[in-house]
């Protein structure tokens, strides 16, 4: 199991990498989500949701 995990450090290493920073960008989604940052900006002339994300509606 020893010699296993030598011979693949590296591809172990880089995997660990990748889903660190895969949960960092989901845990700053989340916070943000949490925070109200990001998503409506309130201008419903450019919004391709049809402003259903705010709840205003469209004259």
């Amino acid at each position: 199991m020893l010699a296993w995990i030598a011979d693949n450090a590296l591809t172990i290493a880089t995997v660990a990498a990748v889903l660190l920073m895969l949960g960092f960008a989901l845990y700053s989604v989340i916070k943000d989500k949490k925070n109200s940052k990001g998503g409506c900006t309130g201008n419903c002339a450019t919004c391709g949701m049809g402003c259903s994300c705010c709840g205003k509606k469209k004259k």
